[in-house]
């Protein structure tokens, strides 16, 4: 049978060699409080080493064993972080080979696609096979191994099997029923962001729920396929800060909660912990619902709580709606293949609030003129 949504090559499609060897990176913490890229390969330049030591959380005087994965430019960076347990006074400890001196690592890797679950497994290994080693060769050669023969045997740490991950399956990981039940009608408002390529900030102190909702949002412009406008962690230096700027649409997920004041850094602000969405002043005059926008909202809604209709369901009768959409628009440009303009939508007597969003659609899908 075939799959419910497809997954077509667009212009705006995840693209990039799946298995390419971009960098992989091994950050240290020692006694001191000291974070330094202890090796690297191939080298790296200063800013994303700065980036990647930034969000390593290896700064944090109490140090969480975790894996995050963000963007950086073109750039996705993954990063598994683990305590040395050389230092731990319990009894049964694993075996470590680090000094005594190193009180946490980092392994990340820079690649050019996204396939979070796939770069965890790995990156858990690599940190394993470094904790019980010590050596970065090790690290190198579990690369190379992927790369060139699709797997890594580590022996009784464990084994990475390249063609376990399919990457079409890293979209359709955090349901999208998830997304507009946590988020209830004004989930709407999250749509007509992406719609429209507006500026979205997310904001939890959970730093798991951030990286899980926010990659669920590209899923409500499926027939864009485009995850690279995701940048799932994000801190508000002055570095991410200008990556943010360049990209100009990304939806950017931050655990420091001084972001809700930087109005300059988005056009919607989504309060994960709060289930609420806040539109910036300076974008509210795209964001005036209207009958539509209300149908919409019900659509959704209805759709997350009929127990029968499966998640790939929900996202499939959302493609067909906006598809529709999208067709209706095209009819409103009617023959000028310049593209639609202000004027020919005020010609139709629509609502002044609808002009203004029809138009900024227009324009994010290269219909406007």
């Amino acid at each position: 049978t075939s799959p419910l949504v497809s997954f077509p090559r667009t212009r705006e499609s995840m693209t990039g060699q799946e298995g390419s060897v971009d960098a992989v990176l091994i950050l240290e913490k020692d006694t001191n409080g000291d974070v330094l890229t202890t090796w690297t390969y191939p080298g790296v330049d200063g800013d994303l080493e700065k980036v990647l030591t930034q969000r390593s959380n290896l700064a944090l005087e109490t140090i969480p064993v975790q894996f995050t994965y963000s963007k950086y430019k073109s750039h996705w960076l993954y990063t598994f972080t683990a305590v040395n347990p050389g230092l731990s006074a319990e009894e049964g400890a694993r075996p470590s080979a680090l000094n005594k001196r190193v009180v946490a690592i980092s392994i990340c890797l820079v690649k050019n696609v996204f396939n979070p679950e796939k770069y965890a497994a790995l990156l858990k290994l690599q940190a394993d096979v470094y904790i019980a080693s010590a050596d970065p060769i090790r690290i190198l050669k579990s690369t190379l191994s992927v790369f060139t023969r699709g797997g890594y045997d580590a022996g009784e740490l464990g084994k990475f099997v390249d063609g376990d991950y399919d990457p079409r399956r890293a979209f359709l990981v955090t349901p999208l029923k998830d997304l507009i039940k946590m988020m209830g009608e004004e989930v709407v408002l999250i749509w007509m962001a992406m719609i429209m390529k507006k500026r979205v900030a997310l904001y939890t102190d959970r730093l798991g729920l951030l990286l899980k909702v926010v990659r669920a949002l590209p899923l409500l412009v499926w027939h864009r396929q485009n995850w690279n406008v995701l940048r799932p962690y994000t801190t508000l230096s002055d570095l991410e800060e200008a990556d943010l700027k360049s990209a100009g649409i990304y939806c950017a997920g931050f655990t420091d909660p001084t972001v809700r004041s930087r109005d300059d850094l988005y056009d919607i602000f989504v309060d994960i912990n709060a289930r609420s969405v806040t539109v910036a002043d300076h974008a509210k005059d795209n964001f005036t619902l209207a009958p539509f926008h209300n149908d919409l909202a019900t659509f959704l809604q209805t759709s997350a709580e009929d127990a029968e209709m499966g998640d790939q369901a929900i996202i499939k009768a959302l493609a067909l709606k906006t598809k529709d959409f999208i067709g209706k628009l095209e009819t409103l440009r009617g023959d000028d293949e310049a593209g639609l303009t202000i004027e020919t939508l005020q010609q139709r007597r629509l609502p002044a609030n609808m002009i203004r969003f029809l138009y900024a659609v227009a324009s994010a899908e290269g219909m406007a003129k």
